[in-house]
């Protein structure tokens, strides 16, 4: 479990936001996608999936690619597409695997592209993705 030491960093970059200001990525992660993640994108085991070191492995394949921009935390994010890119590329490098190569940045048009695109299926669709992940390389452990 995180100590309060994780609350004063971001309340420190919640602090940073001026009202004519736009947020930057990792202020971003702070307001909207920490509280599920947490302050390292370790997620919930059995609740809310790691971002951690998996995000990168997503963006690897048009299949991931699409999974991660369709599934409702980033579908219904209250960010705009370019906001969602830029904090989605800031994860995958700053909680990515430090010795491996960053995939593919996202684009605010490949957000736009996917996000409203349904997923029915979110748990079927990531199983389904994450087993053509295993299969070309790199993937999230089997029950992420």
């Amino acid at each position: 479990m995180a100590g309060p030491g994780w609350r004063l960093t971001g309340l420190a970059l919640i602090a940073g936001l001026g009202s004519s200001a736009f947020a930057t990525p990792a202020q971003d992660y702070v307001l909207h996608c920490m509280g599920c993640h947490g302050p390292t994108a370790e997620g919930v085991p059995g609740k809310v999936p790691p971002l951690a070191r998996s995000l990168e492995q997503f963006m690897r394949s048009a299949a991931g690619r699409s999974y991660v921009l369709r599934v409702p935390g980033a579908s219904n994010s209250v960010l705009d597409d370019a906001q969602l890119a830029d904090v989605l590329n800031w994860i995958a490098a700053r909680f990515g695997d430090p010795s491996a190569a960053l995939p593919p940045a996202f684009t605010a048009q490949e957000v736009t592209q996917q996000r409203h695109v349904p997923m029915p299926a979110v748990q079927a669709t990531r199983r389904e993705v994450v087993r053509q992940l295993a299969a070309n390389g790199a993937a999230p452990a089997a029950d992420y």
